[in-house]
């Protein structure tokens, strides 16, 4: 009867017991860890675990890790301890808690040393691990920072249409970062995070500029109707100044100006349309988006508006220019091939041979457009044109050579 056990003996399966289950806990710890530490390594470095040993000497002592505590679950049904156990059934207990339990204290062991023995991947791991966590991190901070924006938006009371498909993108990138997992790869994290930095940008110059832009549109809108006055002023001259043009000067100098006078009125009609529109919605009490577009069509188009106004004089003053000393056009072409011909012979250089030819041939080329001055009607401009064309080719060239 279990009144006749020594009280020793009861002691002792106890002890066993409790050595027992403190192996068994070890051996889950070890086996938790490692097995941590592969899936880490699989997602963070699929790669280097691809060709990595850690990952098959895993697979080996986690399947022997099942069983035996497998082994373990099995021996505690087949042997539980308590008061009514006699003399025979404590000590097979006793036997089969001492059988197990060691073995499964020494595959801890072997579990732990692993984990030892591949301390730098480890290292690795646990630094990519920050990085995500740094990403993670610096996706939440851009996220803030474009709810911030947008609640000094709304503070305001102004309504900003443009901040509603950017709030859409934020919500998008944010989710995808917070919903990040290794397996997905860096570059779709670090994508987030690059999109939720330009976001906060955005939203930050919105918040910024917006309030000022409704503040000054008044004030721009009375600045551009000055402007439009004043080339209006001006276009009464396009008239002559490209009669000029066709009295003095063949064809080709002018013809791509042969429209500017249609083209200025047109660019001033949009230009007053747009300005028309910005006052009728301004009247309406419309919010505030779609007069400041206005705002920048009108400006723009009036810059096309100035470009045709000028260019037809600017034109006649350069021609006349080049018709009075055509060799001053020669003279900085030459000047910059000769300068660039000498850079090349006085600094020998592998591969020099190829821009040394280009800068033959641009001699040649200059021959023929200092022959060009010669015809009975001479095209100034696209003299003129090809001497940039030269010029810029030359600078390439050179700079080229300085690469090699």
């Amino acid at each position: 009867m279990s009144s006749r056990v020594p009280a020793s003996q009861r002691e002792a399966t106890q002890r066993a017991l409790d050595q027992f289950m403190e192996d068994f806990r070890h051996l889950d710890s070890s086996q938790r860890a490692l097995r941590g530490m592969v899936d880490s390594f699989r997602a963070y470095l699929p790669d280097r675990a691809a060709s990595s040993g850690l990952v098959p000497r895993f697979r080996v002592l986690d399947q022997q890790a099942e069983e035996l505590i497998g082994e373990y679950l099995r021996t505690l049904d087949a042997h539980p301890f308590g008061d009514d156990l006699d003399l025979a059934r404590l000590g097979a207990a006793h036997r089969a808690y001492a059988d197990v339990g060691p073995r499964m204290a020494k595959l801890a062991d072997e579990m732990d040393q692993v984990v030892l023995d591949y301390d730098a991947e480890l290292t690795r791991i646990g630094q990519q691990v920050q990085r995500g966590r740094h990403l993670k991190d610096d996706a939440t901070a851009f996220t803030k920072r474009v709810a911030d924006a947008a609640g000094s938006l709304r503070t305001s009371g102004l309504e900003v249409p443009e901040l509603n498909g950017l709030l859409a993108r934020t919500r998008a990138a944010a989710t995808t970062a917070s919903e990040w997992e290794p397996e997905r790869g860096f570059e779709v994290l670090e994508q987030a995070v690059r999109e939720l930095d330009g976001l906060a940008g955005q939203a930050e110059a919105l918040a910024a500029d917006y309030p000022q832009r409704v503040a000054k549109a008044q004030t721009r809108r009375a600045s551009l109707r000055t402007v439009a006055e004043g080339i209006e002023s001006r276009a009464a001259k396009v008239p002559d100044d490209l009669a000029t043009l066709r009295r003095e000067f063949s064809m080709g100098n002018w013809r791509d100006l042969d429209d500017s006078d249609d083209a200025v009125t047109a660019a001033l009609d949009r230009a007053r349309a747009a300005l028309a529109e910005f006052d009728r919605l301004v009247a309406a009490d419309a919010e505030w988006s779609r007069p400041l577009q206005l705002l920048d069509e009108a400006r723009g188009q009036l810059d096309v508006a100035k470009a045709g106004v000028d260019a037809p004089h600017e034109r006649l003053q350069r021609l006349r220019a080049i018709k009075a000393d055509p060799e001053d056009l020669m003279r900085k072409v030459r000047f910059r091939l000769r300068d660039a011909q000498l850079l090349v012979t006085n600094n020998r250089k592998p591969g020099g041979e190829g821009v040394s030819r280009e800068l033959d041939a641009l001699a040649v080329r200059l021959d023929a457009l200092r022959r060009a001055f010669d015809a009975v009607h001479p095209d100034y401009w696209a003299a003129a044109q090809e001497a940039e064309r030269m010029q810029e080719t030359i600078r390439a060239a050179v700079e080229r050579f300085r690469g090699l």
